[in-house]
């Protein structure tokens, strides 16, 4: 092992900064991510449709179209949060080994091999996290109902530990990923390669853990929580009986060009996030220098 804290944020940078074709691909994705905003603003507008519509049968079209939308978004998210991250991977893969020739597409492509053995992962990790987080809720929910309200104080410690246990299995699934991809394990072997990781290098993995989720959510969020202020008084807008056009056309306004900022941002935060772990698990592996990548990676 040879693993710096340091050496491994530094490098992280350097990728992120230089290697502008990693950005078109985590900026696309940011693009992908964007289209939430207009289904965050859906339930503010979907009363004022309704109230508007000429015919019984128009309230359920709008409601049912809403849903459509929203599963629909849902379920490209995965799939394509797979093809990003994989292509990601790989170009930093290829960036360490000082080979700095190939385009996005070429990435992508050199992705579609791992596609279904990581989207298998993510959907294992995200099924086993929500069901323990369902289990848990549901025992404090039974506790203070027995004990009419007086287990709210006693479980308020264990909330706040399920959100170190959160960062936990997010450092964890992004390690497993790294196995895939980089090694070339089954679902399995990349699930108990990524729990060995995390359990041996606990020290090491917690602090690239608070560097990188609080260091980036801090220097996001002062760029983004001003920019996100117009569209938290969208309900204002509503508070009359006839919406206030006026203030709904400044919030929509500041929303459509937040959107390229977003994207932006986190593009850049996903590359560098998503280069200081695949490096993490190099350093952690093996040697500094990244040995030749397994046939299916390259072909």
């Amino acid at each position: 092992m040879n693993f710096e804290l340091g050496e491994v944020l530094t490098r992280a940078w350097q990728i992120t900064w230089k290697h502008k074709v990693l950005w078109i691909i985590g900026i696309l994705f940011g693009f992908f991510i964007s289209t939430m905003f207009p289904l965050m603003f859906s339930p503010f507008l979907l009363p004022m449709l309704m109230q508007n519509s000429k015919t019984a049968l128009m309230p359920g079209l709008i409601i049912g179209g809403y849903i459509i939308a929203f599963l629909l978004f849902m379920l490209a998210l995965y799939p394509i949060s797979v093809l990003t991250q994989t292509a990601v991977t790989l170009g930093i893969l290829e960036v360490d080994q000082d080979n700095e020739h190939f385009s996005a597409s070429e990435l992508i492509k050199r992705s579609l091999p791992f596609f279904w053995r990581v989207l298998g992962l993510m959907l294992l990790f995200a099924v086993g996290m929500n069901l323990i987080i369902l289990i848990i809720q549901t025992i404090i929910f039974l506790l203070i109902i027995v004990t009419l309200g007086l287990a709210a104080i006693c479980m308020m410690p264990l909330m706040f530990l399920m959100y170190p246990a959160l960062y936990v299995a997010i450092v964890w699934m992004e390690q497993a990923v790294n196995g895939i991809i980089v090694d070339n394990m089954t679902v399995m072997e990349a699930a108990r390669q990524g729990w060995n990781l995390v359990r041996n290098n606990l020290l090491s993995v917690a602090l690239m853990a608070l560097v990188i989720y609080l260091g980036i959510g801090f220097v996001t969020g002062i760029v983004m929580v001003p920019m996100m202020i117009p569209f938290f008084i969208v309900p204002f807008s509503f508070i009359e009986n006839e919406p206030n056009w006026t203030i709904l056309s400044i919030s929509m306004l500041c929303t459509v060009a937040f959107i390229p900022l977003f994207a932006l941002i986190s593009g850049w935060s996903m590359i560098f996030t998503k280069s200081a772990w695949v490096l993490t698990y190099l350093r952690l592996t093996r040697s500094p220098k990244l040995q030749p990548l397994p046939e299916e990676a390259t072909s």
